[in-house]
């Protein structure tokens, strides 16, 4: 409700300013205003902490309602940093918790039928934020965090296949001619990124199980680059 509340009340704020004519870009109750000057938005900003804190008895935040040159300094809104040069990337803040959140989907002490976590829980998570913060400039990150991923469930798949033999059965799938076979802690986060995990699970893998590919997003939204 807190959103389409936020939309009712702050329906006079969106009037004035579109009065007046400055820009406004609002989601609930977070909003930006743009301004051609220092002193036009310095004008702005006591007009609308008036009319939000003395007319329609709300308060302002202190260290979110600032003015910010935009051609000189970063500033975020709705999870997004906007840098000078017209650049956009997720906020520092938004990059924790994706980080915390696919951690949680993918903990490496859980035994699961990885296709299973990923189809259900872990794709509609990576598919609603690669789509929200996509259209940003993202391109070398979505392919560092889709590396980053691969490496958690392999961590996983080896976790939850328990016995070394099960390792070696796919290796042996996929081409594995050495006779000799290698020995590897099945827990350990530094066997998923040894030469042997890799060859059992590439990244033809991930495609085989349905894995959502950030980058594979950013492209779809960026045919334009690539």
């Amino acid at each position: 409700m807190s959103p389409l509340l936020a939309n009712i009340y702050l329906h006079p704020l969106d009037k004035a300013m579109t009065e007046r004519g400055h820009r406004l870009t609002r989601y609930a109750d977070d909003f930006v205003i743009c301004c051609k000057t220092q002193k036009g938005a310095e004008r702005v900003l006591k007009s609308v902490v008036k009319l939000l804190e003395r007319e329609m008895g709300l308060k302002v935040h202190p260290e979110k309602t600032k003015i910010a040159n935009s051609k000189r300094e970063s500033f975020v809104f709705l999870g997004h940093e906007f840098k000078p040069g017209k650049r956009m990337t997720p906020s520092d803040k938004a990059v924790v918790k994706f980080k915390e959140r696919v951690k949680e989907i993918t903990r490496r002490n859980q035994t699961v039928n990885v296709q299973e976590l990923v189809k259900k829980i872990l794709n509609p998570y990576l598919r609603g934020w690669a789509n929200y913060f996509g259209t940003g400039d993202v391109q070398s990150r979505f392919r560092q965090w889709d590396a980053w991923v691969r490496r958690r469930l392999r961590a996983v798949q080896l976790r939850s296949w328990k016995k070394i033999r099960k390792l070696h059965r796919e290796m042996r799938r996929r081409g594995w001619d050495n006779k000799e076979m290698p020995g590897l802690r099945m827990t350990a986060w530094r066997s998923s990124h040894s030469t042997y995990a890799q060859y059992a699970m590439p990244n033809k893998w991930f495609e085989e199980i349905g894995l959502c590919s950030l980058l594979t997003i950013y492209k779809e939204l960026h045919p334009q680059r690539g």
